[in-house]
């Protein structure tokens, strides 16, 4: 039987129903903490991705660790303000800001701006102009290939994420005399999912060479905000953090910046777990469907990416039964409703109880509403304590939004 801590995932199930996502907070605390040992030398401050998985309890876990957070949305600002995240331990990235998004992050304290383009810059000049004091880095598109999915690659010259060094070193000339903007370094994010250590040395190489050349140009350089892009474990052992840390620390240490890192993915991912009941098998043809209550809607991952998930029967009776290829697909009405294609396990049982590792990161958080379906609960587990921190969500929840007081356009209300 499949535990998570000390908690059996059937009494889970029993008792909060499914879809339903689990996390361990132990598994979180103890990411954290190998971030900052392998990165030690460097004395990093590490600052949480909320996109990866944004639930309050979650944020403020983390918060009382220490850590900071990474944004990129007016709701996550507003998220890690619920939680009782101090905003000065705010870093605002992300290619789109709104000028509402702007207007929220000063109001409400935002430490740090990851600038992504000249417009924004300028858009930030005019509101430091008003008065106050707005830190910025200017983040560097440093046309690194990554080598992970081309979805989730972002320092190419291709991807819209950052500024060509030659740009970003105009828009400081620009703007050197804006009153309120402090520039303090730069901010670089090749990827996600990355499983080759050698990237992040080329990013960190290009970097350090940037950052002396900035210096020299006459522009103090005191802080680098390294990124994330950490792996996890999906089908593969990825390379442990310690050996990424052990690529950037002799590039990195002789620039005696303040380094951030802004790890997700390898923070939660192993952390979270997806539990489903199989609702039927169903022998078609040419291959076998293991119909479960979780759909894509409920973990997009595999649909979005073709990622891999391991799927494994929660109960110890499964391991006595033969192993046969299987997809397992959801209820959604969508062919690419699946979250395993052509994968061997021991053959599911209708109202068995499946679990999905490594979905604590783009789980929940990319999860939707699609053919009217409530998204799933949340627990976190302590040790031998469960609790919820998210409600499954009913039809009453998705309809409070919708309006019906006016009639339908060149129809008038009947008297």
């Amino acid at each position: 039987m499949i535990r998570i801590e000390e908690v059996e995932v059937e009494a889970l199930a029993a008792r909060f129903g499914t879809p339903l996502y689990v996390y361990s907070a132990a598994a979180i605390r103890e990411r954290l903490a190998r971030v900052r040992a392998a990165f030690a030398p460097l004395r990093p401050d590490v600052h949480y991705s909320v996109k990866a998985s944004s639930n309050l309890a979650l944020l403020r876990l983390l918060a009382a660790e220490g850590a900071g957070f990474d944004v990129v949305s007016g709701g996550e600002i507003e998220r890690c303000v619920r939680a009782g995240v101090d905003p000065a331990r705010l870093v605002f990235a992300g290619a789109g800001k709104s000028d509402a998004e702007l207007d929220l992050a000063l109001l409400r304290g935002v430490g740090l701006f990851a600038v992504e383009s000249h417009d924004e810059l300028g858009r930030l000049a005019r509101r430091a102009a008003g008065g106050g004091r707005v830190r910025f880095a200017l983040r560097l598109n440093p046309d690194v290939d990554a080598g992970t999915h081309a979805y989730v690659t972002t320092g190419m010259r291709r991807n819209k994420f950052g500024l060509p060094f030659d740009e970003a070193l105009a828009a400081l000339r620009e703007f050197a005399e804006s009153p309120g903007l402090e520039f303090h370094g730069f901010h670089v994010h090749i990827g996600s999912q990355i499983t080759d250590p050698t990237r992040f040395r080329a990013a960190a190489a290009i970097v350090a060479d940037r950052i002396g050349r900035t210096r020299a140009a006459g522009f103090p350089v005191a802080l680098l905000d390294l990124g994330g892009g950490f792996a996890a474990r999906y089908d593969a052992e990825p390379p442990p953090i310690e050996a990424v840390a052990v690529a950037v620390i002799d590039v990195l240490a002789p620039l005696q910046v303040e380094l951030l890192l802004e790890p997700g993915r390898f923070l939660v991912a192993e952390a979270g777990t997806l539990l489903t009941r199989v609702l039927a098998v169903k022998a078609a043809p040419d291959r076998t469907f293991v119909i479960v209550d979780a759909a894509m809607n409920d973990l997009l991952r595999p649909a979005l990416y073709g990622a891999y998930h391991p799927i494994e029967p929660a109960g110890a009776a499964a391991a006595d039964r033969p192993r046969v290829r299987v997809d397992v697909v959801g209820p959604v009405c969508e062919s690419g409703d699946f979250l395993a294609l052509d994968r061997e396990m021991p053959l599911p049982q209708a109202g068995e109880l499946l679990a999905v590792l490594s979905a604590g990161a783009y789980g929940f958080s990319m999860a939707s509403n699609y053919n009217s379906r409530g998204r799933a609960a949340e627990v976190l587990v302590e040790g031998s304590i469960a609790r919820p921190i998210r409600r499954r969500e009913t039809i009453a929840d998705l309809l409070a939004p919708e309006l019906l007081d006016e009639p339908p356009p060149g129809r008038a209300r009947r008297s």
